[in-house]
């Protein structure tokens, strides 16, 4: 007779920032999937693990301060703790508490508690009781909460086997109130303290709060981080110089050793010219993107980036958005998408909206591979590193200009307040940030991957085709013509005749006042799928037709081409500035569009957005070409 399968459920509840997630990373592994909790569109992060044949089925119920919820987020752990009908109510709940804030986190402890709910208490970042509560009794905090507590380091996965242990050998029991419900709840957290000995050193924090003094600031604070960006900005040129021309030549040679091994045919000039250039021309942009996350990720692990939050309140505030704006516009960075699923957490549904609307200003990764390509292309190498800093800047003050022109014409809703609490100050663990670099990549190379080969191959195909007879009588054409340059002067009419030619030649007119020529049209138009499309749709254009020989990259295919009937460069600096400047501000991706609509329940806001920075990014690139085009 088989074992019986045994299955428990458990939630995880906690303050932001207490490590709650990484606990319930620690705890799953790699067998946890992300959804949506019933009826609404916060994310739900759920997971199951094994121990003594028992099946633990984990939920990673959102950050909250307390049980009275004051936005989408709290409202989803209030219900699944408040409401025993509620699917995601557990039968076991997880307290995890910020070893080093005591005090706030046992306020939501206590209101979880007095639900009545069978629970463990996880005194997390237990590493940092010695330095700030030495004396801390242990056995008096679980006599008088009545619950087993368990502590662990869940970034090291200390504690991690105790408390599964822990979690299957529980009772179940209900936990008994030991407490007066009657008193005011911070009154019974002293109280408790007290009783436990909790009383840790006030100067333990001094030289945090020095750290703050300045790094917070209103004023030195915005200094100290911009000057910081820029440092960033510029390593991630100077030190992925030689990896990025290491990628270089390995494709550009293998595309070449391709040609010159696989048997002449269709299916052999598909693979070189369309698919396999598509995709080089991303993957070279691979450390530029791992330097960026790098050191986003550094700063989120010190805690520096809380601070960043804290300190732009008052200035988004000027501007209709709060400190809670900062996660999502500073998660725009990285993409705008899940950026956007983040502004969940705002509770005023104004800002909320307004913060949605704005975040795609940001610089995104998927637009880094085309400011470097065209950084690289017309910037001198000095001013590289500033010009993308001034990219990201320009995002900035576009996000910040839209908002005050929305936050006039949007209704007020009620006045909201931002409150949070600044983490420690800690030594960021490289193990994490290269785990989250590597998943960072991952995403990349996968989402990016899966559009640019489709989009690659189209490409190809519509460059490598024609309507009608015009490719053979081209070919005819130029059967009696000696001209040295003969074969270039051929593939350029071909390229022209293709499909893909006609349809760039089609919207020419529009862009040409801009400085583009039908080729970057071709490229604007598949870079909507995803912006760094653009990178590969210009590989794969200046492949068509290349010499099996040719091992140039798309940057230096890019910086020998002539304007027509003349020797000057196509792509000059008026071109390059007109180009960054578009994709600073345009919409070039369909995924933030849907996924605002989504947010929003409606399209009427996401053709808003696509129309007003659709709309700023000509006008601004149409004055950017013409004004540079006199000095």
């Amino acid at each position: 007779m088989g074992i019986e399968e045994r299955r428990l459920k458990v939630a995880l509840v906690g303050n932001p920032n207490s490590g709650k997630t990484s606990l319930f990373n620690k705890l799953t592994g790699l067998h946890q999937k992300v959804g949506n909790f019933p009826g609404i569109t916060v994310e739900k992060k759920s997971g199951q693990f094994e121990v003594e044949n028992l099946t633990i089925d984990v939920v990673d119920l959102p950050g909250t301060y307390s049980l009275q919820p004051r936005s989408m987020d709290e409202e989803v752990t209030a219900d699944a703790i408040n409401d025993p009908q509620n699917s995601d109510h557990p039968d076991l709940a997880l307290i995890v508490v910020d070893a080093s804030h005591l005090k706030t986190s046992l306020y939501l402890a206590l209101q979880v508690l007095q639900k009545q709910i069978p629970a463990i208490l996880v005194m997390n970042m237990a590493d940092q009781l010695t330095r700030l509560s030495p004396d801390l009794d242990i056995d008096s905090l679980e006599t008088q909460l009545d619950v087993p507590i368990i502590k662990t380091v869940a970034r090291d996965g200390n504690g991690i086997s105790e408390l599964k242990q822990a979690i299957a050998t529980h009772a179940l029991v209900k936990p008994k109130v030991t407490w007066d419900t009657t008193t005011e709840k911070h009154a019974v957290i002293k109280q408790i303290l007290g009783n436990a000995k909790a009383d840790g050193p006030v100067l333990a924090h001094s030289a945090s709060q020095k750290l703050d003094d300045y790094l917070t600031h209103p004023i030195l604070g915005l200094v100290i981080f911009i000057g910081m960006m820029g440092l960033v900005f510029q390593s991630i040129y100077s030190w992925s110089a030689y990896p990025m021309e290491w990628i270089e030549h390995l494709f550009a040679t293998s595309s070449a050793w391709f040609a010159a091994t696989l048997p002449e045919s269709f299916l052999t000039r598909l693979w070189v010219e369309g698919i396999w250039a598509g995709l080089g021309g991303v993957v070279i942009f691979i450390p530029q993107i791992a330097i960026l996350f790098f050191f986003v990720t550094m700063l989120e692990e010190t805690g520096y980036m809380a601070r960043v939050s804290f300190m732009s309140d008052r200035w988004l505030r000027k501007f209709g958005l709060q400190g809670r704006s900062i996660v999502p516009l500073i998660g725009g960075v990285a993409c705008a998408v899940p950026a956007i699923l983040a502004a969940r957490t705002i509770p005023d549904r104004k800002e909320r909206l307004l913060t949605i609307m704005v975040t795609p200003f940001m610089s995104c990764s998927a637009r880094l591979p085309v400011y470097a390509l065209l950084i690289a292309l017309v910037i001198p190498a000095g001013y590289q590193g500033l010009t993308l800093l001034g990219l990201y800047l320009l995002g900035v003050l576009a996000a910040l200009g839209a908002a005050f022109v929305l936050n006039k014409t949007i209704p007020d809703s009620e006045e909201s307040h931002f409150l949070m609490e600044l983490p420690d100050y800690r030594a960021p663990k490289l193990s994490n940030v290269l785990l989250e670099i590597m998943r960072k990549v991952s995403q990349f190379i996968t989402n990016a991957g899966k559009i640019i080969v489709f989009v690659s191959i189209l490409l190809w195909l519509g460059a490598s085709f024609g309507p009608g007879d015009r490719f053979a009588e081209i070919e005819q054409k130029y059967e009696s013509i000696t001209a040295e340059n003969k074969e270039q002067l051929k593939e350029t009419e071909l390229l022209e005749n293709s499909y893909i030619g006609i349809l760039g030649k089609g919207i020419e007119p529009v862009i040409k006042p801009l400085g583009y020529d039908w080729k970057i049209g071709i490229a604007l138009i598949t870079s909507f799928a995803a912006r760094e499309v653009f990178v590969g749709t210009m590989a794969t254009i200046y492949s068509v037709g290349a010499a099996d020989e040719d091992v140039m990259s798309i940057r230096d295919r890019m910086q020998v081409q002539t304007k027509p009937n003349s020797t000057e460069p196509l792509y000059d600096l008026p071109f390059g500035l007109s180009l960054l400047v578009f994709y600073a501000f345009a919409m070039q991706c369909m995924s933030t569009l849907a996924v605002v609509k989504t947010e929003t329940g409606s399209w009427k806001w996401p053709i808003i957005q696509f129309l007003m920075m659709t709309g700023l990014a000509y006008i601004c690139s149409l004055a950017v070409y013409q004004l540079s085009g006199f000095l």
